[in-house]
């Protein structure tokens, strides 16, 4: 059995060259492809299954999450509590098809990395959508691995990022940490802040930024969208990728802006987005105005999107177990490979 801590795997993927960052890719949109292809086959057919996460809130009001998954290849559940003292704590569990525990590993930056690696396997597709102004809302772990991840894979198209956040605390933790490292190692790249907090003329700035920018990733745990749709305009074609909302309360963009890549939002998976994006709900978007990933890379292999005249293209991730199980199983590998991370007596 190997273990990974958060450690381990902040090490291997930060070391990730673009064919490296490109094979994880691959691995992911193939789970996404399969997971797509078998929604009318019988359940004893499946290769995938994901179950509805169960949780437990305890008498100290500590929450835990428990998400099984299973590709038939393998098996996992990543396991999430979020309590008052602690925050937000996780680990990865994958057992071989016969239930042997191949190894274990922190789940924090694996989230990160493949909730944005998800939204980049769209974006690489937009090959006719500039994307030389980037626009980033949020100051987290799903900010910091969005940055990384459009500088690994499209560095030649990349020329200014701006992280854009309410509170100013965490945009100058990310600054001290996150984008003073990119700096270092992008010096080309022009990196930018902007903080509402303390900002007299934040609504300007946030309006010239909006109007100048190529891509839109927002990243925030929101209740209200974070700018209204007259901030894109006059219009051009944009990438919009929407992450951090995931309860039917929660909204990073308004109707119009979500509505704006000619009703057609693309989607990790419609059941869920339908569920949990409060930007679908507010905007009663049905099944058949939403795209798949797995139903488009299916049909469309590795060609690129097209993108209508007047049109963006709008994407929302909610995240699936399927993700985690992938991913995780191929940093095990890669740990194994490389002597990172810890093997220790099996169960």
């Amino acid at each position: 059995m190997h273990l990974l801590s958060e450690s381990d795997v902040a090490q291997i993927l930060r070391k990730l060259t673009q064919e490296q960052c490109y094979e994880f890719l691959h691995t992911l949109d193939e789970a996404l492809v399969t997971v797509s292809a078998q929604k009318t086959s019988p359940d004893s057919e499946r290769l995938v299954h994901q179950p509805l996460r169960t949780t437990i809130t305890t008498k100290d009001e500590n929450l835990s999450l428990f998400m099984p998954v299973s590709n038939t290849a393998s098996t996992g559940i990543k396991i999430v509590t979020a309590s008052k003292s602690h925050g937000i704590i996780g680990v990865i569990n994958i057992f071989s098809p016969k239930g042997e525990l191949l190894g274990l590993l922190s789940a924090a930056e694996i989230t990160a990395f493949r909730t944005a690696l998800a939204i980049m396997s769209l974006f690489v597709r937009c090959k006719s959508l500039k994307k030389e102004n980037i626009i980033i809302f949020g100051s987290g772990r799903q900010s910091e691995w969005h940055a990384r991840l459009a500088l690994l894979l499209v560095p030649d198209e990349v020329k200014r990022i701006t992280f854009i956040n309410r509170g100013r605390k965490r945009l100058d933790e990310l600054e001290s940490t996150v984008i003073r490292d990119l700096r270092r190692s992008h010096p080309s790249i022009n990196m930018h802040t902007l903080s509402k907090e303390g900002t007299a003329d934040y609504d300007e700035r946030l309006r010239s930024e909006l109007a100048q920018c190529d891509v839109i990733f927002s990243c925030t745990p929101s209740t209200e969208p974070n700018f209204p749709n007259s901030y894109l305009q006059p219009f051009k074609p944009r990438f919009i990728s929407l992450i951090g909302s995931y309860r039917p309360h929660m909204q990073e963009i308004d109707s119009e802006t979500l509505l704006s890549g000619g009703g057609k939002v693309y989607v990790d998976s419609k059941e869920a987005c339908l569920e949990e994006s409060g930007e679908l709900i507010k905007a009663r978007v049905t099944e058949d105005q939403l795209l798949e990933l797995g139903e488009l890379y299916q049909s469309l292999g590795n060609e690129a999107i097209g993108v209508p005249d007047g049109c963006n293209v709008v994407m929302k991730c909610v995240g699936m177990g399927i993700m985690d199980l992938v991913i995780g199983k191929k940093l095990l590998d890669v740990g194994t490979e490389r002597g990172i991370g810890m093997e220790v007596g099996g169960f």
